[in-house]
């Protein structure tokens, strides 16, 4: 019979990054699961870390295994059983996610920015030129007039 998992509590120790990986240290008292009604708590036995790719969100180490212990019994869930728990999920989501590139695009389109841009130094020039003529001065009047 296979046993049921349910996360109880999730909460890393640490959180590292690289250029291309998020680190999850796992805590010995904050990793908790439920496994057929009985709490077992991590133990740093097994694997100590979740390693999650920052371009794809992906956990990268599916082969580690996490050993869990209740008094003096003993269990091994591996990350790629994990990773069928929603709960599980959910946490290391919650986790990663200010590390993880935004997947949506910026409220602006560059080309959008660029006239945005040359309008305002437009905008800037004629500014500029007004106040060369409410000074009356002739050099910087014809100076601008050669921007536009």
């Amino acid at each position: 019979m296979e046993s049921m998992v349910i996360i109880k509590s999730f909460l890393p120790f640490r959180i590292g990054l690289s250029s291309s990986a998020i680190y999850v240290k796992l805590s010995v008292g904050g990793f908790v699961v439920l496994i057929n009604g009985k709490e077992f708590h991590y133990t740093p036995n097994g694997a100590t870390s979740i390693h999650v790719n920052r371009t794809t969100g992906e956990v990268s180490n599916k082969d580690a295994v996490f050993v869990f212990r209740h008094g003096k019994e003993e269990e091994r869930i591996s990350m790629y059983e994990l990773l069928f728990c929603s709960d599980f999920l959910i946490y290391l989501q919650a986790f990663i996610k200010p590390y993880s590139p935004s997947k949506t695009t910026p409220p602006w389109d560059l080309d959008e920015l660029d006239i945005l841009f040359d309008q305002l130094e437009l905008a800037n020039i004629k500014r500029s030129i007004d106040k060369a003529l409410d000074e009356r001065d002739e050099a910087t009047f014809y100076s601008l007039l050669k921007m536009l």
